[in-house]
């Protein structure tokens, strides 16, 4: 007979190393001890633009948020890997603005295109035994279900309750499950994150699993591991690094550097809570062992024979005293103990880059104070003990308690940006504006808008790049379907591009002396005739002509007696306006705008030159240096054309260099306005502005504060004078 002991190995394997049993529930996992697991994707604040106060507040309420008590398990998770993909190729409607998309996509795609943090919370129960179970049953009334149904409801409610608390201090997501009505197949996003913890893979992959999900240590477990000192999963080598010793002191984010590395890892925290009775005890026994140390044998002998003690050990006498306070604590309720273990995970296919790597986040880990320790021989150890609902394998002693532990969580994250625009006017599951690159290697998305508004802010001093930006933003903008921008320059910044992209340029007022408008071409329309009278009626006003009703009404006749009797544009001009007008006076104040007057080249034209580019700007520096005889009436006809335009279409509308236009009455309530206005127009107003002074001073500071979301600052160094009141 052949012998078959060869082939039956009992050593264990990966699976039998996996403490998953079972998907029990949406989004719940049963565990081979008893165990219910459930978990979620969050993202904590930004360090960099949060206060010391206001992350020591989130750590205040963290703290209370995570005290869950005795059988219960957290694994915090920062995962960290290559960013995703750059946009989906945009809508643009010319090769240059495509151009530009190119030429960013491929420097995002290139090697150096950075990494992203992703950042999962795992949460474990284990159940009071069955005994004590029944015992608490006897006095609580309404308890009627068995023992396995009676914990699931119960794990629901409880983690019904963390999520509530855990929602007003960072944004969480559940990890659910989905089930394809057709297959019955389950895809799971918390086995998606199991899975990941097992194979270490940069990326999280789609689980899918069939209708039965049992035997979930075999289904995630389906990988090659081979233990030594430098483990290898999937023929890539795993390094362990454990954070040994915890510094004196600690803060908010206190490891948040982690989070801003250009490099694949996995952080695992583990926290096993204890009871507050158990955990006194364990420190009741640091109290002892260190009171005992605070005097010598001789000296507690002196002592007994009626002497003083020469010699008091001020280290111990310390630690023993810190030991006391802990109880206090403890007793108090203020904080949970229990023991915390912390493990980086690297991998890599390369040995030589997983080591040079490896030695870097020692010398980091090192430099914010804590002890670093590259596992050997306990790596498959630490390696198995980061797996979420593991209790057993590399935990470490030493206590912790949960305001400690708010501190040395990864809560604070780098603020990468909403990957969708998520104004609701756009076409659905547009992407961000721009892609660019922020603090520590990670990528960027650049969105304008806070839900439907978009107006943003641009500050910073001269040669900060604001005109630059501008010019990308612009340019960017092209990339979604039927997008519009209108810009208002200054010593044309943006002329090259709106060039090179086919756009429109007005030079209005310059030295070319080429373009003129018609702003009578439309009276044909009733709707035109009305603004047509408000205009000529502004004209004559500046002219030191007060309208009277019956002028007003001439005024009127006029212009529908125009529009009636012509059949194109080049007989609609100012001239032949003031033919019809049978008031002197009128006549008189309105020849300025005639081919008489000085303003009759640029206002009194046949045809206009305003076309209808989804791209123009408009060099307003020769304007604003006239009068306001000249510069009132072009203005209000300019803006009167753009905003005809505004139905609907995403739309840019760019002012730079606003410190003048903020300096000019009329156009600094035009800017009212449109701040007030235009979001229901899906328009966004951009404006930039080097001059803080007159932004403060300008009268509307308050409705640009208010009404701008989005502020983007060019290494502004007044900046703080606004944030007190100027």
């Amino acid at each position: 007979m052949r012998r078959l002991r060869e082939f039956r190995d009992a050593s264990y394997g990966l699976p039998d190393l996996l403490p998953w049993a079972a998907l029990v529930d949406d989004g719940i996992v049963l565990t081979k001890s008893g165990g219910l697991m459930a978990g979620w994707e969050y993202r904590g604040p930004d360090l960099d633009s949060s206060t010391p106060e206001e992350l020591g507040a989130m750590a205040a309420r963290l703290n209370a948020a995570l005290k869950l008590g005795e059988g219960w398990v957290l694994h915090c998770d920062a995962v960290r890997g290559p960013a995703p993909g750059y946009a989906p190729r945009g809508a643009f409607p010319d090769r240059t603005t495509r151009m530009i998309d190119d030429v960013r996509r491929a420097q995002h795609e290139s090697s150096a295109a950075g990494f992203a943090s992703r950042f999962v919370l795992v949460v474990t129960w284990f159940p009071m035994p069955d005994a004590a179970g029944k015992t608490a049953d006897l006095f609580v009334d309404g308890r009627v279900k068995g023992g396995a149904a009676r914990n699931l409801e119960r794990f629901r409610e409880r983690v019904r309750e963390l999520q509530d608390r855990l929602s007003t201090l960072v944004h969480i997501r559940r990890l659910r499950d989905r089930v394809d009505p057709r297959s019955g197949a389950v895809q799971s996003e918390l086995l998606s994150h199991l899975e990941q913890c097992v194979s270490l893979a940069p990326q999280a992959r789609a689980f899918r699993m069939n209708a039965v999900p049992m035997y979930l240590d075999a289904m995630l477990g389906n990988h090659d591991l081979t233990t030594g000192f430098v483990p290898t999963v999937d023929r890539r080598s795993v390094s362990c690094i454990a954070l040994a010793e915890l510094p004196q002191e600690s803060f908010p984010g206190i490891l948040d550097a982690l989070s801003r590395l250009p490099v694949s890892y996995r952080w695992s925290n583990r926290f096993l809570f204890l009871d507050p009775g158990q955990a006194g005890k364990i420190l009741n026994g640091y109290r002892s062992k260190w009171a005992q140390k605070r005097k010598s044998a001789m000296n507690l002998l002196r002592e007994n024979a009626g002497g003083q003690a020469t010699h008091v050990d001020a280290d111990a006498d310390r630690m023993a005293n810190d030991a006391v306070q802990a109880l206090a604590e403890a007793s108090s309720g203020m904080v949970l103990y229990g023991y915390f273990t912390s493990v980086l995970l690297l991998s890599h296919e390369d040995p030589e880059i997983l080591d040079e790597t490896t030695r870097e986040m020692v010398k980091l880990i090192e430099n914010r104070g804590f002890g670093a320790r590259v596992e050997d021989v306990n790596a498959v150890e630490a390696y198995l003990g980061s797996m979420p609902g593991n209790t057993a394998a590399n935990v470490r002693r030493p206590l912790v308690h949960t305001l400690n532990l708010a501190h040395l969580l990864p809560f604070t994250s780098v603020w990468s940006g909403q990957e969708r625009n998520p104004c609701p006017f756009y076409p659905p599951g547009s992407p961000a504006l721009l892609w660019a690159r922020t603090d520590g290697a990670t990528p960027f998305r650049l969105t304008l808008h806070a839900g439907d508004l978009g107006h943003t802010a641009i500050l910073g001093p001269t040669g900060s790049g604001k005109s630059t930006l501008l010019g990308l933003l612009a340019a960017q903008q092209f990339r979604y379907p039927r997008a519009q921008v209108f810009a208002f320059d200054k010593g044309y910044s943006m002329l090259p591009l709106v060039w090179a992209a086919a756009g429109e340029h007005y030079d209005i007022a310059g030295e070319s002396g080429d373009l003129a408008f018609c702003p009578l071409g439309r009276v044909d329309e009733p709707a035109e005739q009305v603004w047509a009278a408000e205009w000529i009626e502004q004209l004559c006003e500046l002219q030191g002509v007060a309208i009277t009703p019956r002028q007003r009404k001439e005024i009127y006749r006029a212009l529908v007696h125009l529009g009636g009797s012509t059949q194109a544009m080049a007989q609609r001009t100012i001239t032949n306006f003031l033919v019809l007008l049978q008031d002197q006076t009128l006549r008189e104040a309105l020849q300025a705008y005639s081919l008489r007057g000085m303003a009759g080249g640029l206002l009194d034209a046949e045809t206009d030159s305003l076309g209808a580019d989804p791209f123009q700007v408009f060099e307003m520096e020769h304007l604003l240096g006239k009068g306001e005889r000249l510069v009132l009436p072009v203005l209000a006809y300019l803006f009167h054309r753009i905003e005809q335009r505004f139905k609907g279409e995403p739309t840019l509308l760019i002012l730079d260099e606003a410190w003048i236009m903020l300096g000019h009455p009329v156009f600094k309530e035009k800017i009212r306005e449109w701040l007030k206005v235009l979001r229901k127009a899906n328009v966004a107003v951009v404006f930039a502005t080097q001059s803080l002074t007159d932004l403060t001073r300008s009268g509307i500071a308050d409705v640009i504060f208010e009404s701008c979301p989005t502020k983007i600052f060019r290494n502004c160094p007044g900046i703080d004078r606004i944030g007190n009141g100027g």
